[in-house]
């Protein structure tokens, strides 16, 4: 989240709090009038009742000292709207007729006290004045709120300028070269204990990432040269007359070596930063180089093998890391297909490899793409769809997996 929205919502948070409370305010002094109204009718009332209490006890005729009461012994005297009301609400107390009369009501023991206090409701009268300051003195509080929100922006502003700065410096950082040394320059306060926290936190995966390219670099060079040799000699070993016995370890010696040449060029395409994007390659001769590379899982299956791409179709990728994507999928593909069809086919820059296998595990669908997953068929180390993500997520290549008991199919989008 970028510092100014954090500031901007500072300001929001002052005036929406200003016009909340002013909204509450406005809400509770109206309660608060028609509540007091409606006490003061009560009192009227009570005062009323024990006036004519105290006439009747004395054998007086009852008469409300007040013009606007009028007293009922029973409640068929009263009005026919407020008999129906009572009828189904017999505990209202406040009635508004439809001609805009206003009535307040106290049942006691000797009958019904009836006042018309339509001339009396100082608040209905005096709303649009209460209104009126209201909105005055919600505008006051507002613009007091912008005013208040707009100093603390500039505190914010003052105060959130050194983690501006610390932003900057992580932003512009190339990152073959993390920057270092910057925590000085903060003082001592959360920021630059979190400055100092970050440099430190650099400063370990710098070590890391030079680990990383001298592992890079000691295995280029002292893996591949044997490695090499080793299959220059398998090939001069096989030029040479070999038993029957012989022959078939020597072709697995040269297997395995190949298969040594094939995991370090993953790891080394896998460790280095540079994507090759700009690259493009012909599709076709990679997929066919990837099956001679894997024919040898199909020896005694019956498979159809469809493929479905134009000599002329072109990926953004370089080749290296495209064969290891390759052989990753359709080695999977060769191996866990007894029967069947496996197609592989290119179409509006989607790649497309498809088997009639036995599918993949319910349980383990959402997680194989994650390293050391694999089934119980498997008989490798569960790494191949770990590398075909890391390879996607290097090169951009959105990539899906739909698995039934019917088959596997694998896409992957290279048009992003």
């Amino acid at each position: 989240m970028k510092i100014n929205q954090l500031r901007v919502r500072i300001i929001s948070y002052f005036v929406g709090a200003a016009l909340l409370i002013s909204a509450l305010y406005g809400a509770t002094a109206f309660i608060f009038a028609y509540h007091v109204e409606d006490n003061f009718f009560k009192a009227l009332l009570n005062g009323e009742a024990q006036a004519i209490e105290q006439q009747m006890n004395e054998g007086q005729s009852p008469s409300p000292k007040l013009e606007f009461v009028r007293f009922h012994e029973t409640a068929n005297e009263l009005p026919t709207f407020i008999r129906d009301i009572l009828a189904s609400q017999p505990k209202r107390r406040e009635f508004a007729a439809q001609d805009g009369k206003h009535y307040h009501l106290l049942k006691f023991e000797q009958g019904y006290l009836l006042a018309d206090v339509s001339s009396y409701l100082i608040v209905r009268e005096t709303k649009q004045v209460m209104l009126y300051y209201l909105y005055v003195l919600l505008a006051i509080v507002t613009a007091i709120a912008i005013l208040v929100g707009f100093a603390a922006y500039r505190i914010t502003k003052r105060l959130l300028s050194p983690l501006d700065e610390l932003m900057n410096i992580v932003e512009k950082a190339p990152v073959e070269q993390l920057p270092q040394g910057f925590a000085e320059r903060f003082q001592k306060d959360e920021i630059g204990t979190f400055a100092t926290a970050l440099e430190q936190a650099l400063a370990r995966i710098r070590a890391f990432v030079q680990r990383e390219q001298h592992f890079t670099r000691d295995v280029s060079h002292e893996l591949r040269t044997p490695t090499t040799i080793s299959l220059g000699a398998i090939t001069l070993l096989k030029k040479t007359p070999l038993s029957s016995e012989q022959q078939p370890l020597v072709s697995r010696i040269e297997q395995a070596q190949i298969q040594i040449e094939q995991s370090l060029s993953t790891l080394l395409a896998l460790a280095r930063e540079d994507k090759s994007s700009s690259t493009q390659t012909r599709l076709l001769p990679v997929v066919e180089q990837s099956i001679i590379q894997q024919h040898q899982f199909l020896t005694d299956k019956d498979i159809e093998l469809n493929i479905e791409i134009k000599p002329q179709q072109e990926v953004p990728m370089a080749e290296a890391p495209l064969l290891i994507l390759l052989n990753n999928l359709i080695g999977n593909a060769f191996k866990y297909t007894v029967s069947g069809t496996i197609s592989i086919r290119y179409d509006n820059q989607n790649l497309i490899i498809s088997d009639s296998g036995n599918g993949i595990e319910a349980a383990l669908q959402p997680y194989i793409f994650d390293a050391g997953i694999k089934g119980e068929a498997s008989q490798g180390l569960g790494m191949g769809l770990s590398i075909v993500k890391r390879l996607c997520e290097q090169f951009s290549i959105e990539y899906q997996v739909r698995s039934s008991e019917q088959g596997t199919e694998f896409s992957f989008n290279f048009g992003q």
